[in-house]
């Protein structure tokens, strides 16, 4: 069955990999820093994938660190949009309020995206560490 689990979440980093550097391409950034670092996070959770299923010991460490990126990438994220939504919110009016609204569904989009296959995986992890 824990080899079922470690196929299945090796396939949602791939999946999440790919997902994640599906940003880029279809929205790019005017900043090209910021499509570098969503790509960048995208290899990393790519290369995780393989590692969990393939790796042994170290593969689940590269798989951990993986996650972690994309936690610590998602909080960066989400805390950006919220604070450009909290921006438009205040010196816009109407007009502002409805784009920060827009931003905070994006913001709360990009916790979903980022954290939700992850914060599961370290879970799954953390328990296999205990031998549950």
């Amino acid at each position: 069955m824990r080899e079922r689990k470690t196929i299945l979440f090796g396939v949602l980093n791939l999946v999440q990999g790919t997902a994640i550097g599906a940003i880029p391409v279809i929205v790019p950034s005017r900043d090209v820093a910021v499509n570098w670092a969503l790509g960048a996070v995208a290899a990393v959770m790519l290369v995780a994938g393989p590692a969990l299923v393939f790796g042994g010991r170290y593969g689940r460490i590269t798989s951990a660190a993986a996650c972690f990126v994309h936690l610590l990438a998602g909080l960066v994220a989400t805390t950006l949009i919220a604070s450009s939504a909290a921006y438009l919110y205040g010196i816009y009016g109407a007009y502002g309020r409805d784009l920060g609204r827009i931003a905070f569904v994006v913001a709360l989009f990009a916790l979903i995206v980022f954290w939700l296959i992850p914060a599961h995986e370290l879970v799954w992890l953390g328990n296999r560490r205990k031998g549950a």
